[in-house]
């Protein structure tokens, strides 16, 4: 977030045009929002880590998993938004009805993301068999950029486009792997006392 002001600062004025200001709107207002989570964080001991230190080993791992697939869900919605607006933003040639679903995208990655994290944490299994229907439609879209990008590659006078494309729509697939991985082993272990351990009133 520092790096991004100090970036905008030097800018001259003729090249702060509207997106560029605009990206830099939204660094602020999410890199805000990060610190206030991690000072929240920080201020609640009855989140960290120490509270299953000195659990048994099964709960200790119950905890890597449960972190993991917080940070997997996280990471997975910020790829989502990039390729969704690596495409809307790059001249990369979209219909009226394609953009209309990309921005129908961003609400549903958003929606997909708190439906994963509050299933995580409150380990409701309900919620987790929707989090993996609501995948679906990611990975269905997710292919569908690749045809896309293919059926038009080199249309344009450089592969920067494409090769963006390629590269987050992978990377995507490989968080999802893992989410998935950790997200199943942890599904098993609902119920075994991690949650009442974590949320335990501070003694």
């Amino acid at each position: 977030m520092m790096r991004s002001v100090v970036n905008f600062a030097v800018l001259p004025v003729q090249e702060r045009k509207s997106l560029i200001l605009a990206r830099f709107v939204c660094i602020l207002c999410l890199g805000f929002f990060h610190v206030v989570c991690a000072t929240l964080l920080i201020r609640t001991p009855n989140m960290m880590a120490f509270r299953v230190g000195g659990a048994l080993e099964s709960l200790q791992e119950q905890y890597f998993l449960l972190n993991l697939c917080f940070s997997m869900v996280t990471f997975d919605l910020q790829a989502q938004l990039c390729l969704c607006i690596l495409i809307l933003t790059s001249g990369f040639s979209t219909s009226y009805s394609h953009s209309i679903i990309l921005g129908f995208g961003v609400f549903w990655a958003c929606l997909t993301a708190a439906t994963g994290i509050i299933a995580v944490l409150k380990e409701r299994k309900a919620l987790v068999w929707v989090f993996a229907l609501q995948n679906l439609p990611e990975l269905a879209y997710l292919i569908y950029v690749l045809y896309m990008v293919i059926a038009e590659w080199g249309s344009g006078h450089s592969f920067a486009l494409e090769a963006a494309a390629i590269t987050g729509s992978w990377i995507s697939v490989l968080i999802k792997a893992v989410l998935f991985w950790s997200l199943i082993r942890l599904y098993r272990s609902f119920g075994q006392g991690l949650r009442e351990r974590m949320f335990a009133s501070h003694q």
